[in-house]
């Protein structure tokens, strides 16, 4: 901190070098008060410091040095989900780059803004110290540490509207605490909204997979609003799924290609032509027949689109689940396995949760740049106001068992990766009819297992795989697992 971001010019701190002014002059005009003046200007000079000591060691010194007409502000103050964290700093961060003298104080502090503003001498717990640091992910396999408590101090906008801001982690409450002091509420309002769409704008989790979670409290929210809702994201770091890596029918691929990727790509022109910008679309089959997997496939299809993944319990929070997609729009919403909450009425204990996804479905405009993919292994008992509305979902697409061209497709792919298997895949076609194509994966991993057990390699290209480990690996998956364990396991899937 230097002298000059003292408030000089502020009428409890003018008094300082005015007096300063005064003791000079009157010791220059009478030269009998110089010891007087002398005494006076010590006594100033010992104002000064510790005014500008104060500022150095304590929170609400430096406040009242700085900012000295900021108590009498109105305080805003807003709370969101610790996901929200790094982008909210970094939004301040940007906008306090935009002035031209704002100062940054980074310091432990358990008080709300507006009682750092009362100043109390006896209260230690406004000493300056180094903040607790936080570390959180800002991308896949990627963190960084922040500071749990930032303040700015800007005492000239650029604007012409000084503001000061606080922005604070609490970690037992898991939560983010922003609060703007500014002039007049009008005023707080827009640095926090500017703050808020800076943050969103330009959010660490565009363009990334992610994996929505939720804790055990609590309270719904909507894009800006309050929230005490214990919700996280999770960077997903998986493998690109590539027009090469994926096996699928022609048929299939067609309708993905149109309903989802050409619709994506020129939805803004489809807009123009009166197409709503939402669009719903349904997986549904057996176990293992890629249904998931093509979700990865679109998710690259698509990018750079921003891919919120949900599935289990987190199926439970759709209005959570839907706020993050407006906000993030352009967004894929991969939504797994939604039989186990979206079940027929009659079956469903979480009646409320699906009205609640069916309001959202049906809330999202005309505008709103959203695509939702569903995936079940159950059709049955997916309620019917969602399968059977057109106007929540677009599409439905139904992966069945491979049949047997694309079997040899697929084991064909897979076998690339060993240059020296010499198995008939004619033969092993023949012996998997109605098999998943996770079933004919794991039947290959496990030929592999055998075939290096005969003879150790070190890597695919030095695996010698023949017809033998297949057939051996196909025994032993099938021995002893009755009709339930092989469907359990993919092999002579029943049609969904």
């Amino acid at each position: 901190m230097r002298l000059t971001d003292i408030a000089w010019s502020y009428p409890t701190n003018l008094i300082r070098p005015v007096l300063l002014l005064v003791c000079g002059i009157a010791a220059l005009i009478w030269p009998q008060l110089v010891p007087y003046a002398a005494i006076i200007a010590v006594l100033v000079l010992l104002s000064c410091i510790d005014l500008y000591v104060g500022a150095l060691l304590r929170i609400d010194r430096r406040v009242q040095a700085v900012m000295p007409y900021a108590r009498h502000w109105p305080v805003h103050v807003k709370n969101f989900p610790a996901y929200k964290f790094v982008d909210i700093v970094q939004a301040a961060s940007w906008l306090a780059e935009q002035e031209r003298r704002c100062l940054r104080v980074t310091s432990e502090h358990d008080e709300p803004l507006r009682a750092v503003f009362r100043f109390n001498r006896r209260d230690e717990s406004r000493r300056l110290g180094p903040p607790t640091l936080i570390s959180r992910p800002i991308g896949p396999d990627q963190s960084e540490t922040f500071p749990s408590n930032s303040f700015w101090l800007n005492p000239h906008s650029v604007g012409g509207r000084p503001w000061l801001l606080r922005v604070a982690f609490i970690p037992l409450r898991d939560m983010v605490i922003i609060e703007v002091a500014a002039p007049s509420a009008v005023a707080a309002a827009d640095v926090m909204g500017q703050i808020l769409a800076r943050a969103a704008t330009a959010s660490i989790y565009r363009g990334h997979l992610l994996r929505v979670s939720f804790g055990h409290e609590t309270r719904p929210h909507f894009a800006m609003e309050e929230t005490m809702t214990r919700i996280d994201l999770d960077f997903l770091r998986e493998a690109p799924v590539t027009d090469a890596s994926i096996v699928l029918d022609e048929v299939t691929r067609a309708t993905l290609e149109h309903t989802i990727v050409d619709f994506h790509h020129r939805r803004s022109a489809l807009m123009r032509l009166g197409l709503p910008g939402k669009r719903g679309v349904l997986f549904y089959g057996p176990p293992g027949t890629g249904k998931t997997y093509t979700c990865r496939y679109l998710a690259h299809q698509l990018a750079p689109v921003t891919t919120i993944v949900a599935t289990g319990h987190a199926l439970m929070r759709m209005k959570d689940i839907c706020a993050l997609a407006a906000m993030f729009q352009p967004a894929l919403v991969l939504l797994e396995d939604v039989d186990l909450v979206f079940a027929s009425r009659e079956h469903n204990a979480y009646n409320t949760i699906l009205g609640e996804f069916m309001d959202e479905l049906d809330g999202f405009g005309a505008k709103h740049h959203v695509l939702f993919v569903l995936t079940t292994n159950a059709i049955e008992r997916v309620e019917a106001a969602i399968k059977d509305r057109p106007g929540r979902i677009s599409q439905c697409v139904y992966f069945g068992p491979p049949g047997p061209a694309l079997r040899r497709h697929y084991l064909e792919r897979m076998l690339e990766a060993y240059p020296l298997a010499t198995c008939q895949v004619d033969t092993l076609v023949a012996k998997t009819e109605g098999v998943s194509q996770a079933f004919l994966k794991e039947l290959l991993y496990r030929s592999v297992q055998r075939a290096s057990a005969e003879q150790p390699a070190e890597s695919p290209a030095e695996v010698r795989l023949v017809d033998t480990h297949l057939e051996e690996a196909l025994a032993e998956m099938l021995a002893g697992a009755g009709p339930a364990g092989r469907r359990i396991i993919g092999f002579r899937v029943e049609g969904a």
